[in-house]
């Protein structure tokens, strides 16, 4: 009977977003099943996405606006019941470990850690989790980022950090950062940009 009602709360789970790239090591773990993720899997609540080494993976929200860039060595989980009232749709994520470059066009979203919370809203941002260590570099938009001790803004060019259960702080800008993208051959390139 246990084994019928798990096997039923799995099957009621919805569809929240879709891969459109895999490349490496990207691993999908839905209940106590696990798979390799491929472009055009569908991805329910409750599903974790892993990246080995060589792993990268971009996800997009069925709901319009939100795309996820999870990097190498990184692991994520899309919550069960974290629903937008008016569509229904997943607006958080879950970074156990790792870095994730968000894409949110006019939505509200958020990015969870263990030990801290970005909301954010028509932003581009990256988070990376290490340990009890998160970091927020925001390049366009802003980021709240928060934590039961306090919360701070992140404007476009400025990064934070939240340590443990410290107060958020906002932290030195890095001179340069990288982004990863593949261009129309589906060569890997990395476009720098210097931050004055």
């Amino acid at each position: 009977m246990m084994f019928l009602t798990v096997l039923l709360l799995f099957s009621d789970l919805r569809e929240m977003a879709v891969s459109i790239k895999a490349k490496g090591d990207v691993k999908v773990i839905r209940a106590t099943e696990e798979m390799n993720l491929t472009r055009g899997m569908i991805l329910k609540e409750g599903d974790e996405v892993r990246t080995g080494e060589d792993g990268y993976a971009l996800i997009k929200y069925l709901e319009k606006g939100i795309i996820i860039e999870v990097k190498s060595n990184s692991s994520i989980s899309i919550p069960i019941d974290t629903r937008s009232r008016k569509t229904g749709r997943l607006r958080r994520v879950k970074l156990f470990f790792g870095e994730i470059i968000s894409i949110i066009k006019g939505k509200s979203f958020e990015v969870e850690t263990p030990n801290a919370v970005a909301a954010v809203k028509g932003t581009k941002f990256s988070v990376t989790q290490s340990g009890d260590t998160t970091r927020v570099f925001v390049t366009s938009g802003s980021v709240k980022l928060k934590n039961g001790s306090g919360e701070i803004d992140i404007n476009p060019g400025e990064g934070g950090i939240c340590i443990d259960d410290n107060p958020p702080e906002k932290t030195e800008t890095p001179k340069k950062i990288q982004i990863e993208f593949e261009d129309g051959k589906g060569n890997i390139k990395i476009l720098e940009i210097e931050v004055e």
